[in-house]
């Protein structure tokens, strides 16, 4: 078969350039979700008919592999936003600089155990209600997807849709702890950025209103959980990914059988917790689909013009010239910020079997690599920038849009996609340099404790 040639790459091209332009040109269109739709299944038409008429078998294997990783991904995200919307937490105190650090903190150890996308569900709406009073929580937002929608979702495979694709393919669940000491980094210096952020802005506020900010306007109410049945239904679906990961290819052997599983499964947790929510509980929580439709809609585009995209990757890997741990960190990790996170890792990844001595074409067994003296370093780089640059722009994974959408229905002013690049380069850039040359530059060859 002849290579995939470059035109069929460029609905995905234009794809990304729409998504940044039209909600600057043209925003009374961009803003519904039914134009969103349209505009990302004109450009998916072209590359379905490339797969379907010209690929052949491996066209329509390729599509039905988008469509159902497309559903897993959404399966994942819905069941999470309904659980989580599910579950009011009110009584936060006033939004001092500490504790608007508390809760990024808080979130980037829950977004281990509950994912990204449930970590920030949970806790973006007491944090916009705690800002409420101050003049501008734009920054307060911004770092939330920094730090609770991606960086925080390093340790676990649960955290970030990344690793658990690796865990899928043969990862161990506990490898990932081995990524401690690079989440430490990235976040610890992502919380003291923002202290010194939040401490200016706290300063600039009028008086009076920081006054009132100070005393919590009405005092600060204890912490009052409600919907806790959704604790079970969360609870539930963690055990259920763990026991898909641990025993899921023995019990279903079809990778497209199992993944249908999982969207049925995590399916049903999403309906069984709208039914047995009350209402008045997710009005609290000023719930709405609207975030969850807006990801919908995006992503559909992404997931089928990037088919051709990854695939024109893969073919040139060879001639790519990434061999070394800091070159699978940033090259992974810049692809991530425009791409979808979790195909590209397994790109990535794929690509540092073949340099360790595997299969570049097999991604059914990363647990050899994960125990490879050299292959556990690359993978840790792989897993590293894949989950950190996620957070370059809105795309990059799924939670982001997601937080931008509940912060703009709360009346806060979020950047545009072009101002959110500039925040996320000016911050993150120099951050991500760092984790780079403490733990993949050449030297990590030889060892950084990963």
């Amino acid at each position: 078969m002849q290579g995939t040639p470059l035109w069929a790459v460029t609905p995905f091209v234009i794809y990304l350039v729409l998504v940044a332009v039209l909600p600057l040109v043209a925003e009374s269109f961009w803003e519904r979700d039914r134009k969103k739709l349209l505009v990302g299944c004109a450009l998916s038409a072209p590359v379905v008919a490339y797969l379907l008429i010209l690929r052949g078998g491996a066209g329509r294997e390729a599509v039905l592999h988008a469509a159902l990783d497309y559903g897993a991904f959404m399966a994942l995200l819905g069941a999470l936003f309904t659980i989580s919307g599910g579950i009011v937490l009110d009584g936060a105190p006033p939004a001092t600089p500490r504790v608007n650090a508390a809760f990024l903190g808080a979130g980037a150890l829950l977004a281990n155990l509950i994912g990204t996308t449930g970590a920030s569900v949970l806790l973006i709406r007491p944090l916009l209600r705690a800002n409420a009073g101050r003049s501008s929580a734009t920054h307060v937002v911004v770092f939330f997807i920094f730090v609770v929608a991606n960086t925080g979702g390093l340790l676990t495979p649960l955290g970030d849709p990344p690793l658990f694709l690796g865990f899928l393919r043969g990862v161990p669940f506990a490898w990932t702890f081995r990524l401690w000491a690079p989440w430490l980094v990235v976040n610890g210096l992502l919380l003291a950025i923002f202290v010194a952020i939040d401490r200016r802005a706290w300063k600039k506020e009028d008086r009076l209103q920081g006054a009132a900010l100070d005393t919590g306007g009405p005092r600060a109410r204890a912490w009052r959980v409600e919907g806790r049945l959704n604790l079970l239904w969360l609870a539930l679906l963690i055990a259920f990914v763990v026991a898909l990961g641990l025993w899921g290819d023995r019990l279903i052997p079809r990778p497209a059988a199992r993944t249908a599983t999982q969207i049925a499964v995590l399916g049903a947790l999403g309906i069984a917790s709208y039914l047995t929510t009350a209402r008045a509980v997710r009005a609290e929580n000023q719930y709405t689909w609207r975030p969850l439709t807006e990801v919908a809609a995006v992503f559909v585009g992404v997931f089928v013009t990037m088919i051709p995209a990854l695939e024109y990757l893969g073919e040139r890997a060879t001639t790519l010239g990434v061999v070394r741990p800091g070159q699978f960190f940033w090259a992974s990790g810049l692809l991530s910020s425009i791409l979808d996170n979790a195909p590209t890792y397994l790109a990535f990844s794929t690509l540092a079997a073949g340099v360790v001595g595997g299969r570049p074409t097999d991604t059914q067994d990363l647990g050899v690599l994960a125990g490879h003296p050299v292959g556990a370093i690359l993978l840790a780089a792989v897993s590293c920038g894949s989950v950190m640059m996620g957070a370059l722009t809105y795309l990059g994974n799924g939670p982001n849009l997601m937080v931008k959408s509940i912060a703009e229905s709360a009346g806060v002013r979020m950047p545009s996609f072009p101002r959110y690049l500039i925040w996320s380069g000016t911050i993150l850039l120099p951050v991500y340099a760092a984790v780079w040359l403490l733990f993949f530059g050449n030297a990590s060859l030889a060892g950084a404790g990963l």
